[in-house]
């Protein structure tokens, strides 16, 4: 029978966290580096709404930052850079917004005349159509156009169905913001043949 030495666990840097995201307030977080050095901490991107609390240390301790309130209604993030020993290694701290992206259409499907028409449809929504993403199925951005948002609704123009079949496409809008949060939806299209 051999007895085992004890092991030793080393390293030059290595964090308790990749991402860290905190709500609209002003709050602040703590994160443990572990390093067998002296480490330092940097607001890589000077980010003016985090404020480097505690940014230095010697072996395995907790950095500290701030962050201002988020007034905004979108979220921001920024990077924190980590440095000891010869390595690096950073962590991306995010803050929400004021708002939850939403996206909630009230209807499923719309069903135009085939001589065209101008849609309108109940949307439940606080983002602005120019921050989110607008895509079709088919070929409907060639008949389906002028999409805009205002007073909680979608409106939208079809244009004459000229083919001798009905036609369906579906609209799709989509929010991803910086922290990953997604919001959608979709309404389907369907005009009749002529």
């Amino acid at each position: 029978c051999t007895k085992k030495d004890d092991f030793t666990f080393n390293t030059d840097l290595a964090l308790d966290s990749r991402f860290i995201i905190l709500n609209a307030p002003a709050d602040t977080t703590k994160i443990v580096v572990y390093s067998d050095h002296n480490w330092i901490m940097e607001n890589r991107d000077n980010a003016s709404w985090i404020t480097v609390r505690k940014g230095s240390g010697n072996g395995t301790e907790y950095a500290i930052v701030a962050v201002t309130a988020n007034t905004s209604d979108y979220a921001r993030a920024s990077t924190l850079l980590f440095k000891s020993g010869g390595k690096t290694d950073t962590l991306k701290l995010g803050q929400r917004g004021v708002i939850t992206p939403t996206i909630a259409i009230t209807a499923t499907t719309v069903s135009p005349a085939a001589a065209g028409d101008a849609v309108s449809t109940a949307i439940n929504t606080n983002l602005p159509l120019n921050v989110m993403n607008v895509s079709y199925s088919e070929d409907g951005s060639s008949w389906i156009s002028g999409l805009a948002i205002a007073d909680n609704n979608l409106t939208f123009n079809v244009a004459a169905n000229t083919t001798s079949a009905a036609r369906s496409s579906k609209i799709y809008l989509s929010y991803l913001d910086i922290l990953g949060t997604t919001a959608k939806d979709s309404l389907t299209v369907n005009q009749i043949a002529p």
